[in-house]
C-alpha cells in the first residue's frame, strides 16, 4: 500500500512540473503555435523546432488552432503563458491582433519570437527569406512566364497574413517602378485562406472570369498545389502557374510542359530549427540591438536587422528555385 502511495504522489508531483511549464524529466518547455493545425508547410517547421529542441535539451510543445484567427492563437498564447512555458515560437495570423498577448508573455520574462509570419511584440521575427528578394522572383517568374506581358492574377492565402501581404506589397513596389514591367496587367488578388477547397474554388473563379489570364502566382504552398492541380485537370486553358511550393507535393506539377513551370521556397525544417535557437538566444541574453550580430547555439552567426512589424529580424536565407531537374532530390527531403 505505501508503494502504491508513493508511486501515485510521485506522479502527481510529475503532473504538476508539465502544468508549471516543466517537460520530462523537469526540462524547460519552448511552445510553438502554427497558423492552423492542417497545413503541411506547417508540419515541416514543426519538425525542425523539435529537432533543435531536442539539441538544445528543452520540451518541445507544438500548439494549433483548428482556424486561421488571431483569436485562437491569443487562446493558445494565454495559456501557454499559464503553463509557464519558456519561450513561444508563432506563425502569426494577424499583424496587430496579437501584440497585447504577447506583451504579456514576455513582461513575465518568456521569450516570444515569430517565425513566417510576423506581428507586433514579436521579440525577433526569424524571416525565411528577405521580403524584396522573395518579391523579386515572384515577379520576375510573373514576367517570365507570361513573356513580359499580359495578365495575372495573385492567389495568395488570408488577407491578414503578414508574410504574404509583405511580399505582395513589394511586389507592386517593384512592378510599379520598372518600366520592364509596363507590358503585365495585375487583374486580382484572391484569397484561399490556407485552405485546398477555398483556393481550388478562387482558382477556378479566376479561370472563368478571365479568360485571356496567363499566369496565377501563389506565394503560398496551399494555393499553388490547389492552382497547380486545377490547371494539370484543365490543360488546355493556357495558364502557368508561379510562386511558393513544397517539393514533396509539387513533384508532379514542376518541370518544362507541366503546370508550374519552376517555383520557390526555403527549407521550412530550417526555419523552425532556427526559431529555436532564437528563444534560447533571447534568454541567455545574447540578442543586440539593430546592426548587431550575435552566434547562437547551431554556431551560426546572424545579422540583427530592422524588421517589420517587429523591431528585430534575422534571415535564415534566400529564396531557392525548384526545376524539373531538382525538384525530385528535394522531395525527399520535404
Amino acid at each position: 500500500m505505501k508503494k502504491l502511495i508513493a508511486t501515485l504522489l510521485a506522479l502527481v508531483m510529475v503532473l504538476s512540473l508539465v502544468a508549471c511549464g516543466g517537460g520530462k524529466s523537469g526540462e524547460p518547455v519552448y511552445a510553438i503555435i502554427c497558423k492552423d493545425a492542417s497545413n503541411p508547410y506547417m508540419s515541416r517547421m514543426v519538425q525542425g523546432f523539435k529537432d533543435a529542441c531536442a539539441d538544445i535539451g528543452v520540451t518541445a510543445l507544438e500548439k494549433s488552432p483548428e482556424t486561421t484567427s488571431a483569436e485562437d492563437q491569443i487562446a493558445i498564447i494565454n495559456d501557454l503563458v499559464a503553463q509557464g512555458v519558456k519561450g513561444i515560437a508563432i506563425a502569426a495570423n494577424d499583424a496587430a491582433a496579437l501584440k497585447a498577448t504577447i506583451k504579456a508573455a514576455t513582461d513575465r520574462g518568456i521569450a516570444v519570437v515569430t517565425l513566417d509570419s510576423d506581428t507586433e511584440g514579436s521579440q525577433m521575427f526569424v524571416n525565411q527569406a528577405g521580403v524584396k528578394e522573395v518579391a523579386q522572383v515572384l515577379v520576375d517568374s510573373v514576367y517570365d512566364m507570361t513573356g513580359g506581358e499580359g495578365e495575372f492574377a495573385v492567389l495568395s492565402a488570408s488577407s491578414t497574413a503578414t508574410n504574404q501581404n509583405a511580399w505582395i506589397a513589394a511586389m507592386d513596389t517593384i512592378i510599379k517602378g520598372d518600366s520592364k514591367y509596363a507590358k503585365l496587367t495585375w487583374v486580382e488578388t484572391v484569397y484561399g485562406d490556407d485552405e485546398s477547397q477555398k483556393s481550388t474554388d478562387e482558382m477556378q473563379n479566376l479561370m472563368t472570369k478571365y479568360p485571356n489570364l496567363e499566369v496565377v502566382c501563389c506565394p503560398t504552398t496551399v494555393g499553388v498545389l490547389a492552382a497547380a492541380q486545377v490547371v494539370t485537370n484543365n490543360p488546355d486553358c493556357g495558364i502557368k502557374i508561379a510562386g511558393l511550393g513544397l517539393p514533396s507535393e509539387m513533384k508532379d506539377y514542376v518541370g518544362e510542359g507541366k503546370a508550374c513551370p519552376y517555383m520557390y521556397l526555403w527549407n521550412p525544417i530550417d526555419v523552425g530549427n532556427c526559431s529555436a535557437y532564437m528563444i534560447k538566444a533571447i534568454l541567455d541574453g545574447k540578442v543586440g540591438e539593430v546592426g548587431t550580430s550575435f552566434t547562437a547555439d547551431n554556431e551560426k552567426t546572424y545579422d540583427i536587422s530592422a524588421g517589420d512589424p517587429a523591431e528585430k529580424q534575422i534571415i535564415v536565407g534566400p529564396p531557392f528555385q525548384f526545376t524539373g531537374e531538382n525538384i525530385d532530390d528535394w522531395a525527399n527531403v520535404y
